[in-house]
């Protein structure tokens, strides 16, 4: 059996993956004076050690959106800025709420049971649990408003926040111009989820639809996307396909179907490289 670890992966000049044990993704882009977290994992197994090991700058979060699977690991860097949009505000009250237990723990032991078979298979899901921090660390932190078009100095390297809402109300694309590489998060993946609306509106696909059209009316500023999971880098190509999908189902000319596949279950529709779960239960 493979032994769990962080896989660390170069992916362009000062720009690194780091992907928690197959579950999630968080990146680290380095400036001359400080070096960017993007989204910071679950939270198992020591995320600091593993950012120390890229880079010795001081380092400063910013969330692609405020899930647990992308905030979880705050905790491994006291006192770092982070970045986030206001519109996600909430969701750390909501995620307690969800969760089994009301922890993040519980929240942690639900991923790892769900997603580990799936997304990690050749590593025990046991040995994962093991990795849950105990005890419990605060989840709460500090935040500093990421507004749509707010840029992050690095020090010879600014990143740029681009409102993407959908997946969530504050989810945020951040734009490397040094790199080319949009750090999509859980905006645009080989597979997204929106959840189900009531009556089976299409007011989040409308919603989603106006993000990927925004996406790409500017791909001529990046060449590739950094996603939050289930690979590492994918071509810009995608978010044409999202643009179209979304816009078929809002028109009727393309019609989903109700699937149970893995630990989702929900509508979802297919076209060219994207997968979209746009009435999703799970």
């Amino acid at each position: 059996m493979k032994k769990a670890e962080h896989i660390v992966t170069q992916i362009a000049p000062r720009t690194w993956c780091i992907s928690e044990y197959g579950l999630v993704n968080a990146f680290v882009a380095e400036g001359d004076d400080f070096a960017a977290l993007i989204d910071a994992t679950c939270g198992i197994g020591d995320l600091g050690e593993t950012v120390r090991k890229i880079t010795d700058k001081p380092v400063v979060i910013l969330l692609t959106h405020n899930h647990f699977d992308h905030n979880g690991g705050i905790y491994r860097f006291p006192g770092a800025k982070v970045y986030m949009h206001p519109a996600d505000a909430d969701l750390l009250e909501k995620m307690h709420a969800m969760s089994p237990g009301g922890t993040y723990n519980g929240l942690r032991h639900f991923y790892i049971r769900t997603r580990g078979p799936v997304r990690c298979p050749d590593i025990p899901v046991q040995e994962l649990l093991d990795l849950i921090p105990q005890p419990q660390p605060d989840p709460a932190f500090d935040w500093t408003a990421a507004n749509h078009g707010d840029r992050v100095d690095l020090g010879g390297r600014v990143l740029q926040a681009i409102h993407t809402p959908g997946h969530t109300d504050g989810g945020i694309c951040w734009l490397d111009s040094e790199s080319r590489i949009l750090f999509s998060g859980d905006t645009v993946n080989n597979s997204i989820i929106l959840m189900r609306q009531p009556a089976n509106g299409t007011k989040l696909i409308k919603q989603y639809h106006d993000t990927v059209e925004k996406l790409w009316a500017m791909e001529k500023d990046y060449d590739m996307l950094a996603i939050g999971h289930d690979g590492t880098l994918i071509s810009k190509a995608i978010v044409k396909d999202y643009l179209d999908l979304t816009a078929g189902l809002l028109d009727g000319t393309i019609v989903g179907e109700y699937r149970e596949t893995g630990f989702r279950k929900g509508d979802v529709a297919e076209l060219g490289l994207a997968q979209l779960w746009y009435q999703c239960d799970a």
